[in-house]
């Protein structure tokens, strides 16, 4: 579906450079091939990140042309996502250890002035349940087993 209202606009930036400058498979200099800019929205405000994107440049590498993004983007955001990490933890928070509903959630976000509409929110509560697994021993398959030899066991 498209956006109905437009992308806030950004209330700071940050600049993020690669801490590696060297090609961590030849060692000659990286050159700073191309800029990215990324808007994230956290509970602070939105903030656009400036990518330095680096690539080497020796023929000879094998990684020849391939991309190297800057290390501390994974800590601002999940790739492709456009919510920062800190409101991804919250609704996670809201939903597994304050039982809210989405609506409740969806409210909660709007009174912390993070933008963001009731099927998106649902949206971040699934991108969590994506990441949250359970153990392998509570499978449903081992646990069946384990029911039916303790059935076995007590004839």
């Amino acid at each position: 579906m498209a956006r109905k209202s437009p992308q806030p606009k950004a209330t700071s930036s940050e600049v993020l450079e690669c801490v590696q400058q060297n090609c961590p498979s030849c060692g000659k200099p990286m050159w700073n091939e191309y800029n990215n800019l990324r808007r994230v929205r956290t509970l602070k405000g939105v903030i656009q990140l400036l990518l330095k994107i680096r690539r080497c440049q020796n023929r000879t590498c094998e990684r020849y042309k391939i991309k190297y993004r800057p290390e501390q983007e994974g800590s601002w955001a999940l790739p492709q996502q456009e919510f920062g990490l800190d409101v991804i933890a919250l609704v996670g928070a809201l939903r597994y250890q304050e039982y809210r509903s989405i609506p409740q959630i969806h409210q909660h976000l709007g009174n912390q002035g993070v933008e963001v509409s009731e099927r998106y929110s649902l949206q971040l509560l699934l991108l969590i349940t994506g990441f949250i697994k359970p153990p392998r021993f509570l499978t449903t398959k081992r646990v069946l087993m384990q029911l039916k030899f303790n059935e076995v066991s007590k004839l």
